[in-house]
C-alpha cells in the first residue's frame, strides 16, 4: 500500500488500490462506494502516512486512540532560517551559472517566501563575496568570518546569529555548491511540518554526466536512525530542525556532520520526525575542488581522530541510554579503520 488517507483528504486518486482509507463511523454503503481498501482506526496500532506525492491534511504518525479524529492538524506558514556556509564556491558551471549562484538563486526563486537566507563566508579568496553582494534582496544576510571556521563553525555562526536576530521557526541548511531541486521545495517542506521536531528530505546526486542517483531516508529502527549511516545520511542539509531543538556543530574538523547528527538525534523525540520522501536537494558531485568527501588530505586524517574523540565525549552524555552499546561498537570500528588508514567514509 502506498499511503493511508482519511475523510479530510480531498483528492482525485488514479489507482485507488494503492491506498488504504481509514474511517471512523462512515456507513457501510458509503465505504463500498469508495472501491478502496478500508480499515477502522480502532484496528490500527498507529497510522503511518507517506506524504510523498500529495498535500494531505493529516499527521505523519499518530496513535488514533490518542487523537481527536475530527481535529486533524492543518499546515501552518512557518518561517525559515536558511544557513549557507561558503568557501570559494563561486566557480564551476551549471546551466550557465557558478555553483554559488545556483545555490543562492534556487533559494531566492522559491515560491514560498517566508525565510531569511544567512550566508556565512569562511574567508573566501575568490569572487564569492562580490557575487553575493550583487543580489539586492533584503532576505539575504551576509556574515564574513574574520578567522577560518570551516563548515561546522560557519554554520554555528549562522545559527547563533539567527537565534539572536531573526524571527523564525525552523532551521534548514544548504552547502554553497548545492541547490534546491525546484522552486516549490520550501512550500513542500512547509506543508508537511505540522510542528514536528525534525524533517528528513530526499536528494539526488549529480555529476558532469547528469543525475546518477536519487536517495530517500529508509530506516527500520532506532539504531538505523541514530547512527546516520546508509539508511539515514548524516549531512546537515538533509534535515529541517525546529529552532528549539537545534544543537551546535563540532568545529576545527572536516567531519562536523556525523557526530552532530548523533547529537541532534539525541536531542529530539523520534516520534516527532517526518520523513519526506521527495527529492528536494541536489547534491553536486561535479565540484572536485572543495568537496570534503572527495578531497582527502592531512586535515582529513586529523579529523578522523577528532571524530573518534567527539564520539567518546558524546558517549558520556547520551540521553537515550539504550544507544550506548551501539555507539560503543561504532567507536571501536572507527578506531580499527583509522589505525588501518582505511577511514574513507564521511
Amino acid at each position: 500500500m502506498k499511503v493511508a488517507i482519511d475523510k479530510n483528504t480531498n483528492l482525485k486518486l488514479d489507482n485507488k488500490n494503492e491506498y488504504i482509507y481509514v474511517f471512523k463511523d462512515e456507513p457501510l454503503d458509503d465505504l463500498l462506494k469508495l472501491n478502496m481498501h478500508c480499515i477502522n482506526y480502532k484496528e490500527l496500532e498507529y497510522i503511518d502516512i507517506n506524504l510523498t506525492d500529495y498535500d494531505i491534511d493529516c499527521i505523519k504518525k499518530t496513535k488514533p486512540s490518542e487523537k481527536d479524529w475530527d481535529k486533524i492538524p492543518k499546515a501552518k506558514d512557518y518561517k525559515f532560517a536558511i544557513i549557507v556556509p561558503n568557501y570559494n564556491n563561486d566557480h564551476g558551471e551549471y546551466k550557465g551559472k557558478t555553483y554559488l549562484q545556483n545555490c543562492i538563486e534556487s533559494i531566492l526563486n522559491q515560491t514560498y517566501k517566508n525565510f531569511k537566507l544567512i550566508i556565512v563566508d569562511d574567508c573566501s579568496n575568490d569572487t564569492s563575496v562580490k557575487t553575493i553582494k550583487t543580489y539586492k534582496d533584503d532576505r539575504i544576510i551576509l556574515i564574513q568570518n574574520k578567522r577560518k571556521r570551516y563548515n561546522g563553525g560557519s554554520r554555528n555562526v549562522g545559527i547563533e546569529y539567527a537565534l539572536n536576530n531573526v524571527d523564525f521557526d525552523y532551521f534548514t541548511f544548504l552547502d554553497s555548491d548545492d541547490w534546491y531541486k525546484h522552486e516549490k521545495v520550501l512550500k513542500t517542506i512547509n506543508n508537511r511540518l505540522y510542528d514536528c521536531e525534525m524533517m528528513l528530505i530526499g536528494m539526488e546526486l549529480i555529476d558532469k554526466d547528469g543525475v546518477f542517483m536519487k536517495k530517500y531516508h529508509e530506516y527500520n529502527n532506532y539504531e538505523d536512525f541514530f547512527l546516520s549511516d546508509n539508511k539515514v545520511w548524516c549531512t546537515a542539509w538533509a534535515r529541517v530542525i525546529r529552532k528549539d531543538k537545534i544543537v551546535f556543530f563540532e568545529e576545527s574538523t572536516l567531519m562536523e556532520d556525523r557526530v552532530w547528527s548523533y547529537r541532534q538525534a539525541d536531542n529530539i523525540d523520534l516520534d516527532k520526525v517526518v520523513n519526506l520522501k521527495q527529492v528536494c536537494y541536489v547534491w553536486n558531485r561535479m565540484n572536485t575542488t572543495n568537496s570534503v568527501s572527495l578531497v582527502r588530505n592531512g586535515i582529513w586524517n586529523a579529523s578522523a581522530y577528532c571524530h573518534i574523540g567527539h564520539q567518546l565525549m558524546l558517549l558520556e552524555n547520551l540521553k537515550h541510554k539504550e544507544m550506548i552499546p551501539i555507539l560503543k561498537k561504532r567507536i571501536e570500528r572507527c578506531k580499527d579503520l583509522v589505525n588501518e588508514n582505511k577511514y574513507l567514509q564521511y
